[in-house]
């Protein structure tokens, strides 16, 4: 549970979770599968904390 807790303590801007939204939508239309929060974090460029964040969001 502590990648739960440290994903709740972070807080994403609505804009950064748009972009995602957008990003993974893109991923799943290439590859017919869900973006994983690795991928997402690198194609953000944030840190884990905040990709795991914006991963709980898309869910």
């Amino acid at each position: 549970m502590p990648a739960q807790a440290s994903a709740a303590a972070v807080t994403a801007p609505p804009a950064l979770v748009a972009h995602a939204q957008k990003i993974a939508a893109d991923h799943r239309a290439r590859t017919g599968s869900d973006i994983d929060t690795e991928t997402l974090r690198a194609r953000l460029g944030v840190p884990s904390p905040m990709a795991e964040a914006i991963a709980a969001q898309l869910v």
